[in-house]
């Protein structure tokens, strides 16, 4: 019976293995075929910045302006900007312009592009402290000039440090974190605080949390494949200290290699 039942083991235990050998392979072969994960903490300042020569554009739409103390007025931006210079050898810089108005003729007061700033960022890559596979540290100025009513509002130097640790068996899931500091991040970006925040991503999908000071901004991305380079990400906002700035973002992004 004991020689029947170890001839039966050796028979089985490789078939097991062999099979245990397969499964790993096909979810290989699958992982390989997926885009990278690419973890991004929504709406907070990352340590991390455009690559050299990668132009990027992205445009938001809100359903509350947080500009104004109309009810249900809404409210849209748009961005365009530049990843220059070398961030692993020097610094990388990325430049970008913001269109903070895009009324139209359809709604709003019909002044497409009357307001309007500039953004600096420099970013390098940074020790990952073994917390990450790799690191960034970035400072930056928001609404450094501007034209319209955003010269009303003051500029936002910021400073953070972002990481991202590879998950999984074949590093299929990616663990991204930021921490930064702001001088005009809070009530209505007009107060310094602190922002912070955790993003997990598998393949063409991204969720992440993210807090500036009181409010907390969850967000799910999409980069769709048959848009090369695109993402679609949905924020949900709430602030625990004012109600009336809840919110709802919706942001259309893109990106392209423009030069090396």
């Amino acid at each position: 019976m004991l020689r029947f039942l170890f001839a039966a083991i050796a028979i089985f235990v490789p078939e097991i293995a062999m099979a245990k050998d397969q499964t790993a392979y096909m979810k290989a072969i699958k992982v390989y075929v997926e885009r990278q994960a690419s973890p991004s903490v929504a709406n907070i300042a990352s340590g991390f910045g455009a690559s050299n020569g990668v132009g990027f554009a992205a445009v938001s739409y809100s359903d509350n302006d947080m500009q104004t103390d109309v009810e249900g007025d809404d409210d849209g931006s748009i961005v365009v900007g530049i990843g220059l210079g070398d961030p692993r050898e020097n610094f990388g810089v990325e430049a970008s312009i913001g269109i903070t108005s895009v009324s139209t003729s359809f709604w709003g007061d019909g002044k497409f592009a009357d307001e309007g700033n500039l953004n600096l960022k420099a970013h390098r890559l940074a020790p990952s402290f073994g917390l990450s596979d790799t690191a960034s540290v970035s400072i930056g100025a928001s609404n450094l000039a501007g034209w319209g009513s955003t010269t009303e509002n003051p500029t936002n130097a910021y400073a953070a440090y972002s990481g991202i640790k590879y998950l999984g068996q074949f590093d299929e899931y990616s663990l991204g974190y930021t921490l930064g500091w702001g001088s005009a991040v809070s009530n209505t970006d007009s107060a310094a605080g602190f922002f912070y925040g955790v993003a997990l991503a598998r393949a063409n999908y991204n969720v992440s949390i993210g807090f500036i000071n009181s409010e907390r901004h969850m967000s799910l991305s999409w980069q769709p494949q048959f848009v090369k380079n695109s993402s679609v990400t949905f924020t949900k906002v709430s602030d625990a200290e004012n109600s009336q700035s809840a919110r709802s973002i919706i942001t259309l992004g893109y990106s392209l290699e423009l030069f090396q």
